[in-house]
């Protein structure tokens, strides 16, 4: 093999030169990582700008709160997720879906540390961060001496906006936190700065060997194809589809159903000769009585049509007929009572309400039966479906279980010398069915 000479640059990367030999240092190679293409474009701001106005997680939580189901849906996903909690331990030699509880020594230090670090809350805020924007920042704290990972907490996504990339590595040196965005700045006396470590190789080390201070952004996201900085959940095609804003609407249109159509409850149709035939001399009266006679005679209808509990209007049209046969020689009513169809009752918008609380639950990734609607059939499920959809969906969760535990089983353990082999998880349970003895199946 032709022996090259390695050049390396300020952040490591390397390069080829033919035709002379060299030898690498196992160190150096320990700090390579991979390339990130430079945004021209974004380079000329300050920050890099989430959306086109720096407000779009602004904008989800808008449309969130303005949905009956979604907000609900993401809280639901964000709970299964989280599943049973937070456990710890080394795989088992045998079965390594299997951990071993760790020595008494080890033991006491880690469940000090996660009890002062309130190691819950970090994972609930991320979890739920995972599902509105499938970005979470994670902010690490070090002791005063930098000896230490003291906690970890989860920075509000809507909150925190990366800097520019630097021009050597196109790496993101720091995170800018500020909770009034878009409006924020990032120079401004409200915005918290804080070094990004890079964490796609050996976080530990680098933290060791460049610390800045005791804050630190450990980046984490759920990636998807054509996002680079800010990563776009898959759930937003509700919103970029018009699907959340046809279930928008139907509240709306059914709002208006109840206020005004509904409230008509008869057509009442009253002949031109009503009044003639029922109030004698009416066509030598003033027209002022006749107004006067006519209010009060419909205001007596109204009252006899609503009953007691006054609910429900009714519409009042004359009807024109003529004497000496003008009508065809037909009989006819000179008062016509018509009730008007109740169009709640007839399902008005159900079936569209249905549909759209199926995509939406389509959209987020959770199954009709765990949310307790079953489609076609109305509310609940059989034990069965449930079951199922419960346990296919815990375990197809993995991968964001692992994106949350990153910082804890790259960075943290080696970081603070506990044992290496240990590794967190989240505490998995299945349900089974009663034959089996018990209802849940607890598995690391």
């Amino acid at each position: 093999m032709e022996n090259k000479e390695v050049l390396f640059s300020e952040d490591y990367r390397f390069s080829y030169m033919p035709g002379v030999s060299a030898s690498i240092s196992t160190d150096v190679i320990n700090t390579t990582r991979p390339s990130s293409s430079i945004n021209k474009l974004a380079a000329k701001n300050e920050i890099l700008f989430w959306g086109e106005d720096n407000d779009f997680p602004q904008l989800v939580i808008a449309d969130v709160r303005k949905n009956t189901e979604l907000g609900m849906l993401l809280e639901k996903q964000a709970g299964l997720l989280y599943a049973g909690g937070l456990i710890w331990g080394t795989p088992d030699p045998e079965d390594d879906s299997k951990l071993v509880p760790v020595d008494k020594a080890n033991n006491v230090e880690i469940k000090a540390w996660l009890k002062h670090s309130n190691i819950n809350r970090y994972l609930q805020e991320s979890a739920t961060d995972v599902y509105w924007f499938y970005n979470v920042f994670p902010e690490i704290v070090l002791n005063i001496g930098g000896t230490e990972i003291l906690q970890i907490c989860s920075q509000a996504a809507e909150e925190c906006r990366w800097g520019v990339q630097n021009s050597k590595s196109g790496m993101i040196d720091n995170c800018y936190i500020n909770a009034q965005w878009p409006d924020g700045k990032a120079n401004d006396p409200f915005t918290k700065k804080l070094p990004v470590l890079d964490a796609y190789y050996n976080p530990a080390q680098q933290l060791k060997e460049n610390l800045k201070g005791t804050n630190y952004i450990y980046p984490l996201n759920y990636a998807q194809p054509g996002n680079k900085f800010y990563q776009l959940a898959s759930w937003n095609s509700l919103r970029e589809s018009g699907w959340l804003a046809v279930a928008e609407a139907i509240p709306k249109f059914k709002k208006a159903l109840l206020a005004n159509q509904m409230t008509i409850k008869y057509h009442i149709r009253i002949s031109n000769m009503y009044w003639e035939k029922k109030f004698d001399g009416w066509a030598k009266m003033p027209d002022k009585d006749k107004t006067n006679i006519k209010k009060k005679e419909i205001e007596s209808m109204q009252d006899t049509l609503m009953g007691a509990e006054k609910a429900g209007r009714s519409l009042i049209s004359v009807v024109h007929h003529e004497f000496n046969g003008g009508n065809g020689g037909k009989e006819f009513n000179l008062i016509q009572i018509e009730a008007i169809d109740d169009k709640i009752k007839d399902g008005k918008y159900l079936e569209d309400g249905k549909d759209a609380s199926l995509r939406t639950m389509s959209a987020i990734g959770l199954h009709p039966a765990l949310v307790g609607t079953m489609p076609n059939n109305g509310m609940g499920g059989a034990g069965s479906n449930i079951r199922e959809a419960y346990n296919l969906h815990v375990m197809t969760n993995k991968s964001r279980q692992d994106l949350i535990l990153e910082p804890l089983n790259n960075l943290i353990i080696e970081f603070n010398g506990w044992d290496p082999e240990i590794e967190f998880r989240f505490r998995n349970q299945f349900m089974t069915t009663l034959d089996k003895g018990s209802e849940t199946k607890k598995i690391a």
